[in-house]
């Protein structure tokens, strides 16, 4: 009979790993959604979290979503994506965009493992990934999605996403061949 586990027991079983992650969170409107990107940089140990804003942030709304993940993980702010793209390639990162565009390819078919480091970039809930950062990288993913909706909850997406990374970089090191 399967017993589940506490804190404690988890974190003795829990893999260590490092990924060569970084997040770039461009524009996002909801703090919510930020502060769910602290807990999921947590949950996949990514290296740092960029946030591309203007705005000022509602902290308060930020930590009650990262439930002390902020204290954690690294994170700058940075008034432009282009900028924060430029800091990602200058840690020989390759800036990925989640986005559905005319080039995409479906997140399936792209092994993040191939990639020193990635700097996945996430957009706007509105309006997703701007065209400047898209002009900016040479690759976007997409999640292929087969119900009536054309786009998920950015925090969903980048859930999905860092899955994916995380699974091709442990593969790569467990030198297990992969099959895409």
């Amino acid at each position: 009979m399967s017993k589940q586990l506490n804190h404690y027991e988890f974190k003795n079983r829990q893999k260590k790993f490092k990924s060569n992650v970084i997040i770039i969170l461009e524009n996002l409107e909801h703090e919510e959604n930020i502060g769910s990107a602290f807990r999921l940089a947590d949950a996949f140990n990514v290296k740092k979290i960029i946030i591309v804003t203007k705005d000022t942030l509602n902290a308060k709304k930020i930590e009650k979503t990262a439930r002390g993940c902020q204290a954690f993980v690294p994170y700058d702010i940075c008034n432009s994506v282009t900028n924060a793209i430029e800091e990602v390639k200058a840690h020989s990162y390759t800036p990925v965009c989640v986005e559905v565009c005319d080039d995409s390819i479906p997140l399936r078919d792209c092994n993040f493992a191939k990639f020193e480091g990635v700097g996945l970039i996430v957009g706007n809930e509105k309006h997703g990934v701007s065209q400047e950062a898209m002009d900016n990288t040479a690759i976007s993913v997409h999640i292929d999605m087969y119900g009536n909706n054309s786009s998920m909850n950015v925090s969903t997406a980048l859930a999905i996403t860092l899955y994916k990374c995380s699974e091709d970089q442990l593969l790569q090191q467990k030198n297990i061949q992969y099959t895409i």
